[in-house]
């Protein structure tokens, strides 16, 4: 049971390290990538309605599959677009 418990923990600390690691550069990449306030207001608003449907979506999936493989699935896939974020160049790609 404490390996459960572990794991639980650690991927709910993971999955929130993952959604709040650009909330604090912001100002950062907002100079580096020469963005207005409209382009940093859209991407809160697209990363917003992606959590929105990705729970609408994850819902049933986790009463078919459980949750422990979905959270697994959710943090390997949540992994490589935060690994990925370095590449930005744009407001495009962001």
């Amino acid at each position: 049971h404490m390996r459960a418990f572990h794991s639980s923990w650690f991927s709910f600390f993971l999955a929130f390290f993952i959604w709040f690691a650009i909330a604090p550069l912001m100002p950062e990449i907002k100079k580096t990538l020469e963005l207005t306030g409209q382009q940093a207001w859209t991407s809160n608003i697209c990363s917003v309605a992606g959590t929105i449907f990705m729970r609408f979506l994850l819902g049933p999936l986790c009463d078919k599959f459980g949750a422990r493989i979905l959270m697994g699935l959710v943090l390997m896939g949540a992994s490589i677009p935060c690994a990925m974020t370095g590449l930005v160049t744009s407001s495009v790609t962001l």
